[in-house]
């Protein structure tokens, strides 16, 4: 019973993770991670070198960086789940949409690939404290990316 438990936990982790992203809802997405965590994006963009932060560092650019998508969906599924005591790793395919209006090109970015999540259960039930994505294709129009990201680095931090 405790695994089916854990199962399911794990589960709503990764969708609160998905969720919160989706509909900007910062304060689930953070319910997702420990208070430090290291999100390893290098199969997209290699620069910078992944490195384990605080996860506020990673709420504070997040929201600036999606503020510049008119949406996005994120699906996650095929989850697998290897749960070892109080550490538990998620394998799960994902397809990532992004749209923004961009001056060329299509106003869509899609991502396919998988999230590695390496979790831990604390005193609050699990938490991710790694994710590392795994692409395996990208279609679409990465200038609505590139758009972004540059809005992103632009916008003041929520603590400026």
């Amino acid at each position: 019973m405790q695994r089916l438990a854990d199962e399911a936990d794990l589960r709503d982790l990764i969708h609160r993770y998905a969720l919160g992203l989706d509909t900007r809802d910062w304060e689930l997405w953070r319910s997702a991670f420990t208070d430090d965590v290291i999100i390893d994006t290098s199969d997209y963009e290699p620069e910078p070198p992944p490195r384990r932060l605080p996860v506020d560092a990673y709420v504070s650019f997040t929201s600036r960086l999606f503020a510049g998508f008119e949406a996005t969906q994120h699906l996650i599924g095929s989850h697998r789940f290897a749960i070892d005591g109080d550490h538990a790793t998620i394998t799960a395919h994902f397809r990532a949409e992004h749209w923004a209006t961009v001056a060329q090109g299509g106003d869509r970015y899609t991502m396919f690939g998988t999230y590695v999540d390496e979790c831990e259960r604390t005193a609050a039930g699990w938490r991710i404290s790694s994710v590392k994505l795994h692409l395996l294709r990208q279609e679409g129009n990465r200038e609505v990316m590139r758009r972004a990201e540059s809005a992103a680095r632009r916008r003041p931090s929520p603590r400026d």
